[in-house]
C-alpha cells in the first residue's frame, strides 16, 4: 500500500512539477517582455524629458537677448525725444527736471528687465538640472540641486506661494515668463517704432528730399530700417515661444509631448533671434 500511494503520487506530481516547470519558463518569457517594454518605455520618457529641458534653455539663452534689446531700445527711443523735444523745454530747470524723471521711468524698467532676466536664468539651471537628470547615470543629488533652483524661481516671483517641485509650480513660472513677455514685446515694439521712425525720417526720407546728393550708404541704410520695422511688427515671437514652452511642459508631465512640438519651440526661438538681428543690424548703439 505504502508503495502502492508513494507510486501513485510521483505519477500525480510527475504532470505539476512539468506544469510548474513550463509556468517558470513561461513566466520568465513575460516578465523579460515586460521589462523591455518597460525599458523602452523609460528609454522614451527620458528621451522626452531631454529634449524638453534642451528647448528650454534654448528659450531662456534668446529670451536674455529680447531682455537686452528691451532695455537698449527704451533708452535710446527715449533718448531721441529728448532730443527732438529739448528745444521745447526753455529753462535748464525745465530741461534738469525733464530728464531726471525720465531717468527715473527708465531706471525702473531696466530694473524690472533685470529681474525678468534673473527669473529666467533661474529656469535655464532648472532645465540644465532636468537634462541631466534625464541622463540614467545621473546621481541622486541632481534631485536636490533640482529643488534648490525652483526654490530660488520661487523667490523671484513671490505672488506664487507654497510652489513645489511639482509640475504645477514650474508651469505657473514659465506661464510668468509668458506673462512678462507679453508687456515686454510690446513695449519693446513700440519703443522701436518709434525710433525706427525718427531713424527712417533723418537718415532716409529727409536726405533724399532736401539732399544734393544721397550718401553712398543711404540705399543700404534704406533696406535696413525698413526690414527692422518689419522684424520690430514680428517681435512677439518671444511671446509665442513662452506660450509653446509652457504647452510644451503641460505635454510632457503628461506624457503627450511630441518632436513636432519641440519643433514649434525652435522654430519660434528662432523667429526670436532672426528679429533682433535685424532689429540690431539697422539700430546700432548710439
Amino acid at each position: 500500500m505504502a508503495n502502492s500511494h508513494r507510486i501513485e503520487w510521483i505519477r500525480t506530481s510527475a504532470p505539476t512539477c512539468r506544469r510548474s516547470r513550463l509556468c517558470s519558463v513561461f513566466s520568465a518569457l513575460i516578465l523579460a517582455g515586460l521589462l523591455q517594454i518597460m525599458s523602452g518605455c523609460a528609454a522614451a520618457r527620458l528621451t522626452q524629458f531631454h529634449n524638453f529641458a534642451q528647448a528650454g534653455t534654448a528659450y531662456t539663452k534668446a529670451s536674455q537677448a529680447v531682455l537686452d534689446e528691451a532695455g537698449t531700445a527704451a533708452i535710446e527711443a527715449d533718448s531721441l525725444i529728448a532730443q527732438k523735444g529739448r528745444d521745447g523745454l526753455r529753462t535748464p530747470e525745465e530741461r534738469r527736471q525733464y530728464i531726471n524723471e525720465n531717468n527715473q521711468e527708465l531706471r525702473k524698467r531696466l530694473a524690472l528687465l533685470g529681474d525678468i532676466g534673473r527669473h529666467g536664468r533661474l529656469l535655464q539651471s532648472y532645465f540644465e538640472t532636468l537634462a541631466a537628470l534625464a541622463d540614467p547615470k545621473a546621481p541622486a543629488t541632481l534631485g536636490t540641486a533640482a529643488q534648490g533652483v525652483f526654490d530660488s524661481i520661487g523667490g523671484l516671483s513671490p505672488a506664487i506661494k507654497n510652489a513645489s517641485l511639482g509640475s504645477k509650480g514650474i508651469e505657473r513660472e514659465i506661464a510668468l515668463q509668458e506673462a512678462a513677455f507679453t508687456v515686454i514685446t510690446s513695449t519693446l515694439e513700440t519703443d522701436l517704432t518709434v525710433q525706427l521712425q525718427l531713424e527712417e525720417t533723418d537718415e532716409v526720407i529727409e536726405p533724399f528730399a532736401v539732399a544734393k546728393e544721397l550718401p553712398k550708404s543711404w540705399s543700404a541704410r534704406r533696406e535696413e530700417i525698413l526690414r527692422a520695422r518689419v522684424a520690430a511688427a514680428s517681435s512677439r515671437s518671444a511671446q509665442e515661444a513662452a506660450a509653446k514652452l509652457r504647452e510644451s511642459f503641460v505635454a510632457l508631465v503628461e506624457n503627450r509631448l511630441s518632436e513636432p512640438s519641440i519643433a514649434e519651440i525652435i522654430a519660434a526661438i528662432n523667429s526670436m533671434l532672426n528679429s533682433l538681428e535685424a532689429i540690431k543690424k539697422a539700430t546700432p548703439t548710439q
